[in-house]
């Protein structure tokens, strides 16, 4: 039985891994090769010149890749500054109609994003009107979605749920404020919460698309992850390279986090 869950498991984890290994596989290929009918798994000849067109012919790649690099991070930075505070309120500090509001805070996360890109439109037509701030057009069409999404309030709030109380109120007895329970006793035992929710954060905002799509229109201001599939219909003999560098941050930031992620799952899980 347990050579049959084995076999089983590493059947699973071939197919996941199969994608991966077939884009890299295709990125060594001759440009005749990877544009031929059929489809190869091996290159006949290991070539780099993908990578060199990208370099020499493709350099606006790069651009769009800061332009994901820019978005991502500020989202993340964004969804830990505003999701430490909201949920140290919301586990902490105790005021009428915390548990309905943060009901509603669950409610989002079930909602696909696609709903809710007709509200923020009219949002955002509404701020560009009243406050006259460009919004559309703009990498903050993307960033304040972002930044404001209930995800990181719901997995930081059940981490400082677990931690005790008496901790808070023995901080509060010597005289400590919120603030300084917040940074002296909550942040130095929420690295793993925060690790697992920049990885998350990061996969999540790093393959932004429909929002992309939907907000913003000047060609130089997409993502890389609409941009690839641009090079994909303009210049197959590239794409590969292209995607392969597009996934290469993603798996650096999982490899370094992995540790963090397994334990703040496991313990987000127990809280």
């Amino acid at each position: 039985m347990k050579r049959i869950v084995y076999i089983f498991v590493v059947l699973i984890s071939l197919m996941f891994l199969f994608p991966i290994a077939f884009t890299v596989a295709n990125s060594l290929m001759p440009y005749g090769q990877v544009i031929s009918n059929k489809v190869n798994f091996i290159p006949n000849q290991v070539n780099l010149q993908q990578y060199y067109s990208i370099v020499i012919n493709k350099t606006e790649y790069f651009k769009f890749f800061l332009n994901s690099v820019k978005i991502t991070s500020l989202i993340i930075f964004g969804q830990i500054f505003l999701g430490i505070l909201a949920a140290f309120a919301f586990a902490k500090m105790k005021f009428p109609g915390s548990d309905i509001l943060f009901m509603g805070y669950v409610f989002l996360l079930l909602l696909p994003y696609q709903v809710v890109l007709v509200p923020n439109f009219l949002f955002f037509d509404k701020v560009e009107t009243l406050l006259n701030i460009k919004i559309f057009d703009t990498h903050l069409a993307l960033i304040l979605p972002g930044m404001f999404y209930s995800f990181g309030v719901f997995i930081l709030r059940q981490f400082i749920r677990g931690i005790p109380d008496e901790l808070i109120e023995a901080a509060k007895i010597d005289g400590a404020g919120y603030a300084t329970i917040l940074i002296r006793i909550i942040l130095p035992m929420l690295k793993p919460a925060i690790f697992t929710l920049v990885i998350l954060t990061f996969i999540d905002n790093w393959n932004l698309i429909d929002q992309a799509v939907a907000f913003i229109e000047t060609p130089e201001k997409m993502p890389l992850s609409v941009f690839l599939n641009d090079i994909y219909d303009g210049d197959k003999g590239v794409f590969f390279a292209g995607a392969v560098l597009y996934i290469i941050p993603a798996i650096l930031i999982f490899t370094k986090g992995e540790k963090y992620l397994k334990e703040g799952l496991i313990l987000g899980g127990d809280k």
